[in-house]
């Protein structure tokens, strides 16, 4: 992949490591890499919750014609951009993040619980998630 090419389309990003970091243009940004650098399989979305009210996701995509990883990240509070329709397979981990962190896919119509039951107040992989007393009903 040309860095310096991608920084002059892409001029809100940075690099750390191995890891592309986003601010915005979540959608176009996966897009331009899919079609120009051939990375045409996501492997898998990764949410983990930065503590201070936002959620890091970084999504991890492979390029099999050049056998390559390559990982774009993004900080988002409460939404994001859904890539389900860029990577079909983005809806499974999207209704997972929904889940577990609450953070809502624009684009993606069928966010649901996936593990949590319906009623389920908050998002067990949150810092900020305080314990329910509730009993699982399921399990009695």
């Amino acid at each position: 992949m040309n860095w310096a090419e991608f920084k002059n389309i892409f001029n809100d990003c940075r690099l750390e490591g191995e890891k592309i970091i986003i601010e915005s243009n979540l959608l176009k940004t996966i897009e331009f890499i899919k079609t120009n650098y051939h990375f045409n399989m996501l492997k898998e979305i990764i949410a983990s919750d930065n503590g201070d009210g936002t959620t890091e996701l970084t999504y991890r995509l492979f390029s099999p014609e050049d056998e390559e990883d390559l990982m774009i990240s993004i900080n988002v509070k409460d939404e994001a951009e859904s890539i389900s329709s860029i990577f079909e397979s983005a809806v499974a981990d999207e209704k997972e993040i929904f889940d577990l962190f609450g953070v809502k896919f624009i684009g993606n119509s069928e966010l649901k619980r996936l593990y949590m039951p319906e009623g389920w107040r908050g998002n067990p992989l949150r810092k900020d998630y305080q314990e329910n007393d509730e009993r699982l009903t399921w399990n009695e």
